[in-house]
């Protein structure tokens, strides 16, 4: 956890303290955390704020509590500066002055949260070859260091002791997996948004770590060693590395958000389900997200070649899926999916999910 703390003069009688926290996703226990204590700039916004009614609840990674006299009322805060309130369902417009100045405190404390967004050659020149450094799983916080030992198309990294692979194992759960999880790589005084997987393979190099092989950190537009492709899971838990996952959904293609929303299972991730969707409390997706455990494996292939959807604002996906379940044979469906916006500059959204079996 990281926390800063920026004081002001006051001339308001009650105690008041505003707290700022931002973490990539409400399980997250790896946090960051900005209080302004007697500021006289946010001692009446709660009063004189215009609130109306909130259509929706958005996903944000930030949150504002308001403490006065020890009575506590939190907000979450978007990228515009509005206010939520979850309990009241109310949406909260500061006056321009305090909107501003939270924007401004926000955009620093994510700033410290998150890594930077480099392309693939960038980080390469930071972290040749034989150079030791540490990798902060964004998630849990935990983090060990490792050495880069080779790889040209993306990173091929190993623990240095067997302590570092002790935390490694520790953040995936005591089992070594290829599941993708969003991190932080510290190049120097820089911390680099990336994103690796825990399955140890291939080539050794570093004797008595407990840890036989390698495994890949991959950068923005990384590519994999074997099909020199883009993996998009990895490319996904970039951009969560960087606190930038509302703006890769923001410019995705339909396909790519359909693409997102099928990989969010083998990343157990269901942030991205709910932003997938056109709101965090649509109808279907407590029934597509049920027992997403039991599901071991997902194929899908799109049914249609992929049409040009720039001028388009709804457009229909249809998806040949087969999911096979723990115990169960592979059961293949058809998924047809509704995608909308709002203009033909907003960005996408299902709408709606027609399964067929």
């Amino acid at each position: 956890m990281i926390c800063m703390m920026v004081g002001h003069s006051a001339l308001a009688a009650p105690e008041m303290i505003t707290e700022l926290s931002v973490k990539i996703s409400p399980q997250s226990e790896f946090e960051s955390r900005l209080t302004i204590t007697n500021n006289q700039l946010f001692d009446r916004f709660d009063r004189k704020s215009k609130r109306t009614p909130a259509p929706f609840i958005p996903d944000t990674d930030t949150v504002v509590a308001l403490k006065v006299n020890g009575n506590e009322v939190t907000y979450r805060l978007d990228r515009e500066g509005m206010l939520y309130n979850e309990q009241t369902n109310e949406r909260i417009e500061l006056k321009p002055k305090v909107k501003a100045k939270l924007v401004q405190y926000a955009e620093y404390l994510r700033s410290v949260h998150y890594g930077q967004i480099v392309p693939w050659e960038e980080a390469r020149a930071l972290l040749p070859k034989k150079m030791k450094f540490k990798v902060v799983d964004i998630e849990s916080g935990l983090s060990f260091n490792v050495q880069r030992r080779a790889g040209s198309q993306h990173a091929d990294v190993q623990p240095l002791t067997k302590a570092d692979t002790a935390v490694m194992k520790r953040i995936y759960n005591g089992k070594w997996s290829w599941k993708r999880k969003a991190i932080l790589v510290q190049a120097g005084d820089r911390m680099l948004a990336a994103s690796m997987h825990g399955m140890p393979h291939g080539g050794d190099g570093i004797p008595d770590n407990d840890f036989s092989g390698h495994f890949c950190i991959h950068f923005l537009g990384s590519t994999t060693h074997g099909s020199r492709k883009v993996d998009p899971e990895h490319q996904l838990m970039v951009f969560k590395a960087g606190g930038q996952l509302e703006t890769y959904f923001a410019r995705a293609t339909p396909y790519e958000i359909v693409d997102a929303y099928f990989n969010s299972f083998s990343l157990d991730h269901s942030y991205l389900q709910n932003i997938s969707f056109t709101n965090k409390r649509h109808m279907q997706l407590e029934t597509l997200m049920r027992n997403p455990d039991e599901i071991t494996k997902i194929r899908k292939k799109l049914k249609a070649s992929k049409a040009k959807t720039d001028e388009l604002t709804a457009v229909e996906i249809p998806v040949e899926v087969g999911i096979t379940r723990k115990g169960l044979r592979e059961e293949r469906i058809t998924v047809i999916f509704q995608m909308k916006r709002t203009s033909v500059t907003g960005p996408w959204k299902i709408d709606e999910i027609e399964m067929i079996s």
